[in-house]
């Protein structure tokens, strides 16, 4: 039986339909047939309902033969097309591509179906490349790379050196974003500028996450030479050089290229000065370098305790001032242990672990220092003779029993640390240095350590 499968990605005018392959297939068929159509799908798809079960058939044995009106219309990837092609030979099945008349029963037709596979992958390479290559052009030239314009603006058609492009220009909203940068700039959380910012415009889904999206997008920045070095200093490809900020255009970032993102000089005049965007900005910086140990805010010991029973993550949830554990795949027995018991044991086990801990490497730092004390007066005998040569040897002997002994003295703030003394945040540095996990099981706590 012979399968003839057609796919089209789009109703195009220079596209032929899906009907007319199927009629051309089918005149090349000899008459038992199947017929396997997906519309809708690009050939960088391979993950298509009718062609999945096109593929199963052939697997049970059910085809011989695969016809199509062109081969791209099976994929438009050499590697997706060889997979295919592999899964083909396995299963003694034939193909025929009709418009480029290549049969797979004899050698110089699969031959020729590799290399015009090269071409359509090379054809499809090349125009992603003109894409992407249009996409930064207009970027450097500071026009709207297109999408929905940022609140506050609105698309403008222009000629630039002749050529039509699409620059922003400020609109009624632009008032908002004023106001948004500045309840942040006087101090206000995200949230509490969340909820002003939708009493301006309803017509918005706004939290903490949308007006911080605002506040970095460098479309609203008057752009001088602090933009210019901020951007600059976190790694961002500035296409303008530094005399180009001279705050009068704002910004544009475009997506990444070559590991880095790109910045570059918009056509349209920023909205907020720059040492307004800039304090946002640095203020949005700070949060970020925080949250990674804000983490989990009702106890220090978050982000390392585990169901002992699944392996799962252990949540600490607050309600009616108490805390309450739960495993995150609901576990049943992890829920009566008592965190703050858990927290007082543990500090108590962290004051010893530290103070060992230190103490080890201390000694070493003693040791080694010894060891090189040792190793210059032994490299200074060959220069002596007589008494100092004797009093060399003493030296030695001295500092090789203070090495031998087997407790060194501690310094008197490594004997004094306590875990209890350290904030918050120190606590969750601490563990996280030495502590792997810590498994809750009923009433059994197990700490591990990486060491």
């Amino acid at each position: 039986m012979d399968a003839i499968y057609a796919r089209q990605s789009v109703d195009k005018k220079d596209s032929i339909s899906i009907e007319a392959q199927i009629e051309k297939c089918v005149f090349e068929s000899a008459g038992d047939y199947i017929i396997f159509s997906d519309k809708g799908f690009s050939g960088k798809n391979m993950n298509r309902p009718s062609f999945k079960k096109m593929m199963s058939l052939i697997k049970k044995g059910g085809i011989n033969r695969i016809i199509v009106y062109r081969i791209d219309r099976i994929s438009r990837s050499i590697a997706d097309f060889s997979g295919f092609w592999q899964i083909l030979e396995k299963n003694g099945v034939d193909f025929l591509s009709v418009n480029e008349r290549f049969d797979t029963s004899t050698p110089i037709g699969r031959a020729m179906l590799y290399i015009v596979m090269s071409f359509a992958q090379l054809e499809r390479e090349t125009i992603a490349e003109r894409v992407r290559d249009n996409y930064y052009a207009r970027l450097k030239r500071g026009v709207w790379t297109g999408g929905t314009p940022p609140l506050g603006f609105s698309p403008k058609h222009v000629l630039i050196n002749g050529k039509r492009a699409s620059v922003l220009e400020a609109n009624d909203d632009a008032e908002i974003v004023k106001k948004i940068f500045s309840c942040y700039y006087n101090g206000e959380s995200l949230g509490g500028v969340a909820k002003k910012a939708a009493l301006m415009c309803d017509s918005r889904y706004w939290d903490g996450s949308a007006v911080s999206r605002i506040l970095k997008n460098p479309v609203y920045a008057i752009c001088d030479a602090d933009v210019y070095n901020y951007y600059s200093e976190k790694g961002y490809m500035v296409e303008n050089g530094i005399e180009g900020f001279n705050g009068e255009k704002a910004g544009i970032i475009a997506g990444r290229g070559g590991g880095k993102d790109y910045f570059s000089l918009a056509s349209h005049k920023g909205l907020i000065e720059s040492k307004v965007f800039l304090y946002c900005n640095r203020r949005l910086d700070l949060n970020m370098s925080k949250s990674a140990f804000s983490y989990g805010k009702y106890s220090f010991l978050s982000g390392k305790l585990k169901c002992g029973v699944c392996g799962k993550n252990i949540k600490i949830i607050m309600s009616k001032r108490k805390k309450y554990l739960f495993c995150s795949k609901g576990c049943e027995g992890t829920h009566c242990a008592d965190i703050n018991g858990i927290e007082h044991d543990f500090s108590r086990e962290m004051n010893d672990v530290c103070l060992r801990y230190l103490n080890i490497h201390l000694k070493k730092e003693i040791n080694n220092e010894l060891e090189l004390k040792i190793k210059k007066l032994i490299k200074a005998i060959e220069d002596f003779d007589g008494i100092c040569k004797d009093y060399i040897n003493e030296r030695i002997e001295f500092l090789n029993s203070i090495k031998s002994q087997e407790n060194c003295e501690i310094d008197s703030n490594i004997e004094s640390f306590d875990f209890n003394n350290l904030s918050f945040y120190e606590k969750k540095i601490f563990i996280g240095v030495f502590i792997e996990k810590i498994t809750i099981e009923k009433d059994i706590v197990t700490v591990y350590y990486k060491f």
